[in-house]
């Protein structure tokens, strides 16, 4: 099977390449105009040179991570997996090219791939939350569901376990459809859903930390609590990925590196230094050493590779994405999944300063910032008494 892939992005859609498989190795390589583009694709495994690409390690199923970070985790497999059953096939016995020409144009992030195999109905349409919700939980739980074309179409190819969809949301939040980039008057956003597994006020609590994050100093894409019958609200946050022009290029730290998120395969020593190497700006570096205290001060356990993403500029510089998927959260054994000096749990400020201070920082510099995620988090309490839970 051959997959050609182009990067659409900022209005300007360019042949990258041709992916190809052979008796179960996957092979990748550039085309010549897009190496004299200059555009540094994922810039650490897959250098622009003209020669003929093999990962393997496997870390991806033998998929290169600029690659696999177009294909869905989670919630995304579980629709995939839903529907290809209905063809007696499943998501697992398909091959990573025959999953990348299911997700065609719809990828998050700017990367295309042709042939398309279209395997979902186009919907047109308002879309009511708390039904979509009910659907998705009935799908978690195993059970059929009348409108599984229509969640799949909705997922893109969004990561996570927790179901959610994509949709444009109107400027005043009160219209919700179907689409995939900004119309007038609508912009794109991502909208959880809660699972079984999930706290009740989890929609809330995600909304009450983007606003902490914010008030910490750290950049947060739009955030909004949809309203709802049956919870405290669904979380929905503007896409980050898109602009009015079109896409824009997204790699996570997973495939940067080739890092895989299942398990703890980095520390934020790692993920300083990946800042400091590909962005070459020290404000971008201050960015991660603000998410690393907030996320071990708030509880957020949750800090694998897959959420930590950079982007590139329309001038072809690598910055962090804006932060997300920031929750409460136990992690294993209660131990952040990215240690910090060597710790994942009982974390303290002289921990924070012994891993910032090779980066540039000083001990006052990471002292102002604990402090000012402290006085963010101090407004828990508000936040959720506006929002209605405890």
């Amino acid at each position: 099977m051959r997959l050609n892939v182009f990067l659409n992005t900022y209005g300007n859609r360019l042949f990258v390449g041709v992916l190809e498989e052979q008796k179960q190795r996957i092979f990748f390589e550039y085309a010549p105009e897009f190496i004299q583009s200059n555009i540094p694709l994922s810039p650490f495994m897959l250098p622009l040179k003209q020669q003929v690409y093999e990962d393997e390690k496997y870390t991806f199923d033998g998929l290169f991570g600029v690659f696999n970070d177009s294909l869905p985790d989670g919630w995304g497999c579980l629709l995939l997996d839903r529907k290809l059953q209905k063809k007696g096939l499943s998501y697992n016995s398909i091959t990573p090219l025959q999953r990348l020409s299911l997700i065609g144009l719809n990828a998050m992030g700017a990367l295309e791939y042709e042939p398309i195999t279209e395997i979902d109905k186009e919907f047109v349409g308002d879309i009511v939350l708390d039904a979509l919700s009910m659907e998705a939980g009935k799908i978690l739980q195993g059970n059929s569901s009348d409108v599984l074309d229509e969640l799949l179409s909705l997922n893109g190819s969004s990561g996570g376990a927790r179901p959610k969809i994509v949709a444009l949301v109107s400027k005043d939040k009160q219209t919700l459809i179907h689409g995939n980039l900004t119309q007038e008057n609508y912009e794109p956003w991502l909208i959880k859903f809660n699972s079984s597994l999930d706290d009740k006020d989890i929609g809330a609590k995600e909304y009450i930390y983007s606003l902490m994050a914010k008030d910490a100093g750290i950049e947060m894409p739009d955030t909004f609590l949809f309203p709802s019958k049956d919870s405290s609200g669904h979380f929905g946050v503007k896409r980050f990925d898109r602009t009015t022009e079109s896409k824009i290029h997204v790699h996570t730290a997973c495939g940067l590196l080739h890092a895989s998120h299942r398990f703890a395969s980095l520390d934020y020593t790692s993920l300083l230094k990946l800042t400091a190497i590909l962005t070459k700006d020290v404000r971008e570096v201050e960015k991660m050493v603000r998410l690393m205290i907030f996320n071990i001060k708030s509880n957020n356990k949750d800090d694998h590779s897959k959420n930590f993403s950079f982007m590139l500029t329309k001038d072809n510089v690598w910055k962090m994405t804006p932060a997300y998927d920031l929750t409460p959260s136990q992690g294993l054994n209660g131990e952040q999944t990215a240690m910090v000096n060597g710790k994942g749990k009982n974390i303290t400020k002289e921990d924070f300063i012994k891993v910032a201070e090779p980066f540039g920082f000083d001990a006052k510099k990471v002292e102002e910032i604990v402090e000012q995620v402290d006085d963010a988090l101090f407004c828990y309490k508000k936040y959720a008494s506006n929002v209605g839970i405890k």
